[in-house]
């Protein structure tokens, strides 16, 4: 099962309607408050069969320090 936040689902939904040119991608970036070119690229990404595309690439992964915390101050 896949968990999508609610802003997630609205760009699913807003991608969707720009690539079956429903939507321009002006009114799409207006609509996600993104830029044109950041549109025109999840369209790029856009598969409509699978939701993948919309979420972020490092989702599920660990912090990159992994569990660092700085050495305290005494």
């Amino acid at each position: 099962m896949v968990t999508m936040s609610q802003k997630e689902f609205q760009r699913v939904k807003v991608i969707e309607n720009a690539a079956g040119g429903r939507l321009s991608v002006r009114e799409a970036s207006r609509l996600l408050q993104l830029s044109e070119r950041q549109v025109q690229r999840l369209k790029g990404r856009y598969q409509p069969d699978s939701i993948g595309w919309v979420q972020h690439g490092n989702r599920g992964r660990s912090h990159a320090l992994g569990g660092f915390r700085f050495p305290r101050s005494s």
